[in-house]
């Protein structure tokens, strides 16, 4: 399955998709090991988990390593966040991770910071032979400047480096409604959505649906190396 998702080229710059063309799944499909790291942003994947529910369909093997004050590479604030994103992807080494979903990075300090971690995290994710998504960062309340310069990073490097970005501070931004009275962390409604669109990025991402024109979802991908 692993070699399978890196022959599919999405040679995309930027992907629209409000309605997607739907490709058949051989039936005797294995399912696709997906790892998903995060800091409390995404922990509401864990905290309530019925916002998992598109993603529990069956095609995906979902393992979350989603938890408070997580930063990308150093250990976080609390004793639940002593591994960093990074370490979460060392430790499933051995586990078959076909694709890792990086959600975490507001807790980090730098542009500069992101962008070696990018560098770190990538060549971990390729040396295991799975590919990488990143999601881009709200940019909204007291992370509103800062999480700017991260994704003007996020952006530049994934080209660069041919990471298939989420970018979920486009997604976001006009749904107040998702999030709680910080405009960051989201709700249960809003973590039912960030699924929503994760399960789009990894249909897109395997090839079982194809991209229209009209949108609520975009997702910047690039060419996969056969």
């Amino acid at each position: 399955m692993r070699s399978y998702a890196r022959r599919i080229s999405l040679a995309i710059v930027s992907l629209c998709i409000a309605t997607a063309s739907f490709v058949a799944q051989p039936a005797h499909a294995t399912r696709i090991n997906v790892l998903i790291v995060g800091d409390s942003v995404a922990s509401v994947l864990r905290w309530a988990p019925a916002s998992m529910k598109p993603l529990w369909a069956g095609t995906y093997n979902v393992t979350l390593e989603t938890w408070g004050c997580q930063k990308l590479l150093g250990p976080g604030c609390i004793e639940s966040a002593k591994l960093s994103a990074y370490d979460q992807i060392v430790k499933h080494r051995d586990d078959g991770i076909d694709i890792v979903i990086v959600a975490t990075g507001y807790n980090d300090t730098g542009a500069e910071f992101v962008r070696n971690a990018m560098h770190k995290i990538n060549a971990e994710v390729k040396s295991q032979g799975a590919s990488l998504i990143w999601l881009t960062y709200r940019e909204n309340g007291n992370v509103r400047f800062k999480n700017r310069a991260f994704n003007d990073v996020v952006k530049t490097e994934s080209k660069k480096l041919h990471i298939t970005l989420l970018d979920w501070e486009f997604i976001a931004r006009k749904n107040k409604h998702w999030f709680t009275g910080d405009r960051v962390h989201m709700n249960k409604f809003g973590g039912l959505q960030l699924a929503r669109n994760i399960k789009t990025a990894l249909d897109l991402k395997m090839g079982f649906i194809q991209a229209s024109t009209t949108t609520t979802t975009t997702v910047i991908a690039t060419t996969i190396p056969s």
